[in-house]
């Protein structure tokens, strides 16, 4: 169990340099568990059930290796499994997966991992990594330096992860953070308004959310295609601009 209370320890510590108010009874709150419960735990006095443990490492958003690391399994014998639920993780967890998906559809792509680093500012390992892992699960094709989607992207052998999806989300949302220091005004938009509402009509909203997003998609994927965007509400680009 010494794996779990330091990953917790890490996680609390790197909330705390985020925010400095940030407390053990806000994390307990978001874990779940009473603070003393979470404090006996941090420091070695209690132990986890197996369910408790599943649970909070779901929350805190380990990848299947991490999990199996945490178990103190050994998944040698069924590798191939292992690596594939990795992968289907890493997949949604991971924007740059998606960038690279959008990158292909660039006349001018390039199945070079520098290239594709470059171009979405990550490292060559992330690219690499990410290049090799679509092209593992089928979902790109790579022929005469260029690659191309062939697979569908969503389609996993097992139900899609919560906290995959949660890692997504917070990574589109330090990205969104980034950009609204680096990018011009004209090349970005960010939006909000606050509002009284009927909840009653979420539904509905979320209804025309999507219709708006479709509209989006259909105005500005026509033409020559030259950079890829994120749009989460707000409208900000993924790669470095033209090349040079």
């Amino acid at each position: 169990m010494n794996q779990i209370r330091d990953i917790l320890k890490k996680e609390l510590e790197r909330r705390q340099k985020n925010n400095s108010a940030y407390s053990l009874r806000a994390f307990a709150k978001y874990l779940d568990v009473s603070p003393a419960a979470l404090s006996q735990i941090m420091s070695g006095k209690r132990g986890v059930s197996v369910k408790r443990l599943n649970f909070l490492m779901d929350k805190l958003g380990l990848s299947p290796k991490q999990q199996l690391k945490v178990l103190e399994i050994d998944s040698s014998y069924d590798r191939k499994t292992v690596v594939l639920k990795e992968d289907e993780f890493k997949l949604i967890s991971d924007w740059f997966h998606y960038a690279i998906l959008s990158l292909g559809e660039l006349p001018d792509n390039s199945s070079d991992s520098r290239w594709i680093a470059k171009r979405l500012n990550i490292s060559y390992k992330q690219a690499n990594e990410a290049l090799t892992r679509l092209h593992r699960l089928g979902i790109i094709e790579i022929k005469d330096g260029k690659f191309r989607q062939i697979g569908e992207p969503l389609k996993t052998t097992t139900d899609i992860p919560s906290s995959s999806i949660r890692n997504y989300h917070k990574g589109i949302l330090a990205l969104a953070q980034n950009k609204i220091e680096q990018v011009s005004v004209d090349k970005r938009d960010f939006s909000s308004i606050t509002m009284a509402i009927n909840s009653k009509n979420l539904k509905n909203a979320k209804k025309l959310t999507q219709k708006y997003k479709e509209q989006m998609l259909e105005l500005l994927e026509s033409g020559t295609l030259n950079e890829v965007y994120q749009l989460s509400i707000q409208l900000f680009p993924l790669t470095s601009g033209d090349e040079e």
